[in-house]
């Protein structure tokens, strides 16, 4: 599914500046650290569009929208389903360079991802951020403009990049840890607000035979 998942960013119509599935797993790791619920509708059209966030890509068949946008959901729930309950299984879904037979891991996409997802939510990390620079610090190295002139100038050995690598795994689970108590108050605050209008749906339910895309943007369904 990863394989067939990774496919479609790369080749769909209508987008042009997706995400690729590593990108993906660290954004949609972000969202699952993070104190503030995201709403699907929300994060999802920066999977198709990073820049803007306002391409949609075409899907073939309502059959293909339903199978992909059940993959990104699937994915997202196994990343947080490790978190919580086998933090010790934990890993990012890194690329890797071949580098003749000796693979090293691409920390950059990984990390862009991570730090786009926490640009959704500046306001419920920032103290955060500044409190734990340590548990973000390689993440922000490899993710951000800053960091990458950092790199440049400083041009970190291998030893010491594959042990950032080797450490980004316990640093996500540092922050995960870190931020549970603030998630968990507010999907407690949140959850009264969803129940009152998930019934307030139903009652109001009716059928759009034109059909609304699955992803829950609220945009007519593309073929």
């Amino acid at each position: 599914e990863i394989e067939e998942l990774d496919d479609f960013l790369l080749d769909a119509e209508g987008i042009d500046e997706s995400m690729n599935v590593s990108m993906l797993d660290g954004f949609l790791t972000a969202l699952i650290c993070g104190p503030t619920l995201i709403q699907a509708s929300e994060w999802m059209r920066w999977v198709w569009d990073t820049e803007h966030g306002k391409d949609m890509p075409s899907f073939r068949s309502e059959e293909e929208a339903t199978r992909i946008l059940g993959m990104l959901t699937r994915h997202m729930n196994d990343i947080e389903r490790t978190l919580s309950q086998a933090p010790e299984y934990y890993e990012p879904l890194l690329l890797e360079n071949i580098n003749h037979g000796n693979p090293v891991p691409i920390l950059d996409e990984w990390c862009m991802g991570f730090v786009k997802g926490m640009s959704l939510d500046e306001d419920g990390l920032a103290d955060f951020a500044v409190a734990h620079q340590d548990w973000l610090s390689t993440i922000f190295l490899y993710g951000t403009e800053k960091g990458w002139d950092t790199l440049l100038s400083k041009d970190i050995p291998l030893e010491d990049h594959m042990a950032m690598a080797d450490e980004l795994a316990t640093q996500v689970v540092k922050i995960y840890t870190g931020l549970k108590e603030q998630r968990e108050s507010h999907i407690a605050q949140a959850r009264p607000s969803m129940i009152s209008k998930r019934e307030t749906s139903s009652e109001n339910d009716t059928h759009d035979p034109a059909g609304l895309c699955p992803c829950g943007s609220g945009k007519k369904f593309k073929l």
